[in-house]
């Protein structure tokens, strides 16, 4: 931490409640991680307040902090509708996170409580945090942004719809307010030409910084390719698109979490 960060860090340790600043004393990286994450506001003291008490709020809304203790409602039906999976690091330690749209069944969601979604999306984004908290620990070094590959096959123009669009929103937001400075690179691969369409869509939902990190691939081959040269080797990348990885599901890393907790309480 810079003596710069410091002084922004004590900024906003400050302007929290004492139950909010004993639990962020007890997670100072959290703290540092807002801090980077506004630094080139303006003003920067009065937005990196804001959006940590914007955070705060959220937390105790959604119970983020009881994310661990129990299965929330719908968490079946949320993760075979939206599957993820959780494949290897870059050279520098940085997971990837991926999401098939072949595999993604948005009609399901039509009928189901936005805000029980916001809750899944948000206990989901916890996870690849714990996640991320253990392979520094492995490392050696502290890692809190991961890579996302999306697998643009199969992608259809029907996610442009209003409900569609409404959906996609719902679960970026999530990590765009709530879990800023939490992404390293965003590869989206296999694009299709209709893409730059949903594109237009997506791409004023997320913030400047985020959307300079977006890079938008061809074929698995060049992909493969490109990712090889950002320093993910084979066999760190899933077997689908070349390499030998074959990941895990992120709801069995979510029970892993679940798991845990129940034996440490």
């Amino acid at each position: 931490m810079t003596d710069e960060e410091k002084k922004y860090f004590d900024i906003i340790m400050n302007s929290l409640s004492p139950e909010h600043r004993e639990r962020e004393e007890a997670d100072p990286l959290h703290v540092l991680i807002i801090v980077r994450g506004f630094q080139k506001e303006n003003p920067r003291d009065q937005e990196t307040i804001k959006a940590m008490k914007r955070i705060m709020d959220w937390r105790d809304k959604v119970g983020f902090y009881n994310f661990f203790d129990q299965h929330l409602p719908m968490e079946k039906e949320f993760y075979e509708w939206w599957p993820e999976r959780i494949y290897g690091t870059d050279k520098y330690g940085h997971f990837l996170q991926v999401i098939r749209a072949s595999e993604i069944l948005a009609d399901k969601f039509d009928d189901v409580d936005p805000d029980q979604i916001e809750k899944l999306q948000g206990q989901k984004m916890k996870t690849y945090g714990e996640y991320k908290r253990k392979i520094s620990k492995e490392k050696g070094q502290t890692r809190y942004k991961h890579s996302l590959v999306i697998d643009m096959t199969g992608v259809s123009l029907n996610l442009a719809r209003q409900k569609k669009r409404d959906l996609l929103k719902r679960i970026f937001d999530v990590g765009t307010h709530y879990y800023p400075e939490t992404m390293w690179k965003i590869y989206l691969v296999n694009s299709p030409f209709l893409f730059r369409g949903i594109w237009a869509i997506v791409k004023p939902w997320l913030h400047p910084i985020t959307v300079a990190k977006v890079n938008v691939l061809g074929s698995y081959k060049s992909s493969m390719d490109h990712m090889m040269k950002d320093g993910i080797t084979p066999d760190q990348l899933p077997d689908w698109i070349g390499g030998s990885h074959k990941g895990q599901t992120t709801v069995s890393l979510l029970h892993e979490y679940i798991e845990q907790a129940k034996q440490s309480s």
